[in-house]
């Protein structure tokens, strides 16, 4: 499949797979536009020298020869993911990163599958630390999203389609994690974590499949009745159509306070893990892949 990278190809080959190199794909620019997010080149490149077979699910044209195909290549990123010994995941400036966030919670309890966080600053062409808190965690900081109308009307249907896209997920989780029980509506009881359609609930969608892969009994409960949920039963965002000006800035707001607030809280669930590490420019995503590879035997120890 990949044109420039050490990649599966396909369904027989993809059981190869060492690496899982995934997380921030697409971005948007100033003017709303979507863009490849480079920011895991100089890493996937060095995978490639290093004749390291990984998986990236960022399809394109550029590095794959191909488009993304969703019944192509969705079952080569779950059939990846399953063979890897080692998890890279990219955490951007300039994306959510919802689905992202989750993955880590299910991986960070398989706690012999190493894995990597990279929190990038999001310009390939250099090697800095992201934009941080005060108190050091790294932060959601979308292009545009206070200077440019566009922008803004780009990130606010990425608002939805992220607040939608977890609640998607979350279900899916809990078909596959025993302790995790989705209801819909009342009753609610008092350890239920309630999931309303008018506001995202990153964190508590987090918190709720981190919860839940620690082996606690864990309630999710999405209210909001049958209006509430898609032609398929699952539970959706509701967020209005066209908002006046001032309520689509404070809703922004809310998207940005929900996406430093994930940052945070996947900081503090990556305690110290010899399996683990949280890294924060390009080089030191390469040192610790490296180093993870060693541990894992998948390159051998040089004196």
């Amino acid at each position: 499949m990949s044109q420039r990278w050490n990649s599966p190809k396909d369904m027989s080959t993809v059981h190869r797979t060492q690496v899982f190199s995934g997380g921030a794909c697409n971005i948007l620019d100033d003017t709303g536009t979507l863009l490849r997010n480079a920011e895991r080149d100089r890493i996937n490149d060095w995978l490639t020298d290093s004749n390291i077979v990984f998986f990236d699910p960022q399809i394109h044209p550029d590095t794959h020869g191909v488009e993304y195909d969703y019944h192509v290549h969705q079952p080569l990123e779950m059939a990846a993911r399953k063979s890897a010994k080692i998890n890279l995941y990219e955490v951007s400036p300039r994306s959510f990163g919802g689905i992202t966030s989750l993955e880590i919670a299910v991986d960070r309890f398989r706690f012999l599958e190493p894995m990597v966080v990279y929190y990038s600053d999001a310009d390939p062409d250099h090697d800095d630390i992201p934009a941080y808190s005060k108190m050091g965690h790294p932060l959601f900081v979308p292009t545009g999203i206070e200077d440019y109308e566009a922008a803004m009307n780009a990130h606010y249907k990425e608002f939805r389609k992220n607040g939608n896209n977890m609640r998607k997920y979350l279900l899916a989780f809990a078909r596959e994690i025993s302790t995790l029980t989705v209801t819909f509506g009342a009753p609610i009881h008092a350890r239920d974590i309630v999931i309303t359609p008018d506001r995202m609930h990153a964190v508590d969608l987090f918190r709720a499949v981190v919860r839940a892969n620690s082996g606690e009994r864990v309630f999710v409960n999405f209210t909001g009745g049958d209006k509430a949920r898609d032609e398929r039963g699952n539970p959706i965002f509701m967020l209005p159509e066209n908002p006046s000006e001032v309520s689509k800035k404070a809703l922004l707001d809310e998207y940005v306070d929900e996406g430093n607030e994930l940052r945070k809280s996947i900081v503090e669930l990556l305690h110290i893990n010899v399996f683990v590490r949280v890294v924060y420019t390009q080089r030191s995503a390469i040192l610790a892949l490296e180093e993870l590879l060693r541990i894992k035997g998948v390159v051998k120890h040089t004196a």
